[in-house]
């Protein structure tokens, strides 16, 4: 088990540079096969990538000149990826819950995911995203009532079709600056 910083494994046992040192980063974090890595890619390369992760994926992005971090946190079925996770919500300004409009049991997985984060850290700006909403025939309204009494926003998006991705990078201020002046 190692962490991945832009595909290269890097093992536990040797020296590991915390590369994330202000707090202008982006953790995404979800239930197991939500699309969290599908939408972190369409953000970093504007591309649909179906392949799941299993472990941490750290991506040094360059956004109009400026580093921004951007992790990518498996499911939370492993300990160790609790616990390595840590660091990476302690530096990031936004942590981003992915669900699956189709899974059951999203209210709870993301009760869990706020518990976690808000003991780390409760000044980390949380949103929901509620991804595969091209797959969903459903009524919003359960979801919409979920953001509204958590105090949390949430997105729609799909991470195979691009909808919605705009929306999550203005929120998190990749498109209107505002993580980018964060960075400097």
């Amino acid at each position: 088990m190692g962490i991945c910083y832009s595909n290269y494994k890097i093992n536990f046992q040797q020296q590991i540079p915390i590369y994330i040192t202000k707090r202008n980063g982006l953790v995404f974090t979800g239930q197991h096969r939500s699309g969290q890595t599908a939408i972190c890619n369409q953000i970093i390369n504007g591309t649909f990538y179906s392949k799941h992760n299993e472990e941490i994926i750290c991506n040094k992005t360059l956004i109009n000149e400026h580093v921004i971090n951007i992790v990518d946190i498996a499911g939370f079925k492993k300990i160790s990826i609790i616990e390595e996770s840590i660091q990476y919500f302690q530096q990031c300004k936004y942590a981003i819950i992915v669900f699956s409009m189709n899974q059951n049991y999203w209210q709870e997985q993301i009760d869990n995911r706020i518990k976690f984060i808000t003991r780390i850290d409760n000044e980390i700006e949380i949103i929901l995203i509620a991804n595969k909403i091209d797959l969903f025939s459903g009524d919003l309204t359960e979801f919409e009532l979920y953001s509204k009494e958590s105090g949390y926003p949430l997105i729609y998006c799909s991470a195979k079709t691009g909808e919605g991705i705009d929306k999550i990078k203005i929120k998190c201020g990749l498109i209107n600056n505002e993580i980018l002046e964060n960075s400097q």
